[in-house]
């Protein structure tokens, strides 16, 4: 499965999401103001593009990781039709990914991310039946909290007996910058992530229902404490992307949202 992803700097990401938030504060005092609990389905994947001496590697397959994310979420109704919805979350992403190379070297890797997601939501709405379509877009930060990962290596190098060799791992993903000279079993992933996620939904009074896609922007790919290999770290760009189902239930008065 290919996922469209763009070549956006993450500097600028950084300076148009503290704009959308200096927005959001002065839009605050004059909106109409519900909050509620959202809970959602993810359907995540990981995309991967090798590069310098990992050149010859290639994706071969690709399995979804179904997580969830749950928090709260606030609708800042500034106008019959526009709202800035900020949302805090727990949100779980990730997936499964077999590659290798022209050797007949094979690596799957399984990686779970935990997060503390902040989407800024930009929604307009309209008028639909009973209730209004929204659709939306969000910049979005997440901060790594932690996670978990197994690999299973199928080398294609002959050991003993003339038996393929197999390596397999599990363990945790910590957030912190690869030691250097790290040889033990946990791993380690970037902390800092910025994604884009957008989609439809609908409402009826308070309960909100919403599907979207998430885009994300920062390679998943850790820093490290060694200059040598923290200038080769792109050789392997790695990024979160996937799909979101969620529902969402505001309280207060919700009559003319």
């Amino acid at each position: 499965m290919q996922c469209f992803q763009p070549k956006l700097k993450i500097n600028n990401m950084k300076k148009v999401y503290t704009s959308l938030c200096l927005l959001l504060a002065a839009s605050a005092l004059q909106a109409q103001v519900t909050i509620g609990p959202k809970v959602g389905l993810n359907v995540n994947y990981e995309s991967y593009e090798f590069s310098g001496d990992l050149s010859n590697t290639r994706v071969q397959s690709r399995t979804a990781k179904v997580g969830y994310q749950a928090g709260v979420a606030i609708n800042l109704k500034t106008s019959d039709y526009f709202s800035i919805r900020p949302e805090v979350l727990y949100n779980i992403m990730g997936g499964d990914t077999q590659y290798g190379d022209d050797e007949g070297n094979t690596k799957v890797l399984k990686n779970r991310y935990d997060y503390l997601s902040i989407p800024l939501n930009f929604v307009a709405t309209f008028e639909a039946g009973p209730g209004k379509i929204n659709v939306f877009v969000a910049p979005q930060f997440s901060l790594g909290l932690g996670g978990k990962y197994t690999s299973n290596t199928d080398s294609s190098a002959v050991g003993f007996f003339g038996v393929r060799r197999r390596e397999d791992r599990s363990g945790t993903l910590q957030t912190s910058d690869v030691p250097d000279n790290y040889t033990g079993t946990n791993k380690y992933f970037n902390q800092i992530n910025w994604g884009i996620n957008y989609g439809v939904g609908y409402q009826v009074k308070g309960l909100l229902f919403t599907g979207q896609y998430h885009m994300g922007l920062s390679n998943n790919e850790p820093h490290y404490s060694n200059p040598d290999q923290e200038a080769h770290r792109g050789n392997v760009v790695t990024k979160n992307y996937g799909f979101t189902v969620g529902l969402t239930y505001f309280f207060g008065d919700t009559k003319d949202e």
